[in-house]
């Protein structure tokens, strides 16, 4: 935890690891979803249901899992590393069976919960004041890191090896990260137990405002895992390319969305609008979403770039709410229970929905579908920023 007015690093590096290890963890199966569907002849609904279980898990489990990571957050925390070893064991031994393979995924959930939420809270906990939006920036890397090495692994394990290695570096990360925890295990359970506190009017207002931004964060991230669950299966019918391929192109756009969190989060420091960064960004993705059914490979490889650029700005803003509506101090994992209950139930339905248009649908439809939420995920992105800034602590 940090000192007053200085922050320690160890711990942010720690928190981001925590988050993105829970990242890798749901979205090392989208680069594998081609594979996955030809080996075992998943229909496209069952394998999007493989993705966003671990949202059904985050929509029940967040709440309780705020609440018990901050009175017993080794115990919660051994138990979830836990759980990422088994679900990840069960699939190695048994990927042909869909609905264990579900039940695995499902397991794995509760622990991606968990550790969705821990990861900011210590990174945020171990933050000085000073640092809270440049802070912001860094833990909404989380999912562009964990995608980045699911998908560099893919682009060189495919081709010679199938999707197994994936799973086989999930077991590994797995213990690396107990053993990490471990070494700073009396720094971690202070920055977890401390809670957002406070009663009356004004906490209520701010708890309010907490989660309609929990609502806007799971219409953004709900088009957003859309995006990237079915990018690899579309690059791979529509632009004649290997599934390797497919993991490099999809990088190109996961790199922009690092780039662009770490850019967002300088800017916040130095005092843009956080309600013009979101809406901005989100009114450009809804352009590629739109755009997307007419675009060829070299324009699309254009527009997956934009897309990627922008979109590390939405997140990062949501990462900051919690931290301005109560202060550093007390955005601790109850804080944050909510944005991720919120993103939980858009990373839940999008997928699922995503394959059912493409199936019954096609292509267009969907990217049609997913634009006119994405713009209204920023007009809501706005009024939102509008609200949490009058409300600010």
């Amino acid at each position: 935890m940090s000192s007053p007015g200085r922050s320690d690093w160890g711990g942010i590096w720690l928190g981001l690891a925590v988050s993105s290890f829970a990242a890798f963890q749901m979205l090392k199966l989208p680069p594998s979803l081609p594979l996955l569907i030809e080996a075992y002849g998943y229909e496209r609904v069952i394998a999007g249901a493989l993705v966003s279980v671990y949202a059904l898990a985050g929509i029940f489990f967040s709440m309780t899992a705020g609440t018990l990571t901050g009175r017993y957050p080794l115990h919660v925390l051994a138990g979830s590393l836990a759980c990422f070893f088994l679900g990840n064991a069960i699939t190695l031994m048994f990927p042909e069976v869909a609905w264990l393979n579900l039940v695995a995924r499902t397991i794995e959930g509760l622990a991606y919960t968990v550790f969705a939420i821990a990861g900011a809270a210590i990174a945020n906990r171990s933050a000085a004041p000073s640092d809270l939006s440049l802070v912001a920036g860094i833990v909404a890397v989380w999912v562009p890191v964990g995608q980045i090495l699911a998908l560099v692994t893919g682009y060189l394990f495919f081709d010679a090896l199938g999707w197994q290695p994936l799973w086989w570096l999930s077991l590994f990360l797995t213990m690396a990260l107990a053993l990490w925890l471990l070494a700073r295990r009396a720094g971690v359970e202070r920055a977890l137990r401390v809670e957002v506190r406070g009663a009356g009017a004004a906490q209520l207002r701010q708890r309010f405002s907490l989660w309609l931004a929990a609502g806007v964060f799971g219409a953004w991230a709900g088009q957003y895992i859309a995006f990237m669950t079915w990018l690899p299966d579309y690059v791979v019918g529509h632009f004649e390319v290997g599934v390797d391929e497919a993991a490099a192109i999809n990088a190109v756009s996961v790199v922009g969305v690092l780039a662009s969190c770490l850019a967002t989060g300088w800017l916040l420091r130095r005092g843009v609008s956080f309600g013009l960064l979101f809406t901005g960004a989100t009114l450009i993705q809804a352009i590629v979403w739109f755009a997307g059914p007419h675009l060829d490979s070299l324009t699309g490889l254009v527009a997956i770039t934009a897309y990627g650029i922008v979109a590390g700005a939405p997140p990062t803003c949501m990462f900051a709410v919690p931290a301005r509506l109560f202060g550093g101090d007390h955005a601790g994992p109850s804080a944050f229970a909510p944005m991720m209950t919120g993103r939980s139930l858009g990373v839940l339905l999008a997928p699922i929905v995503a394959g059912g248009l493409v199936d019954t649908e096609g292509w267009t439809v969907f990217a049609w579908t997913y634009g006119l939420l994405t713009f209204a995920s920023a007009v809501a992105g706005g009024l939102m920023a509008a609200l949490v800034t009058r409300r600010s602590r």
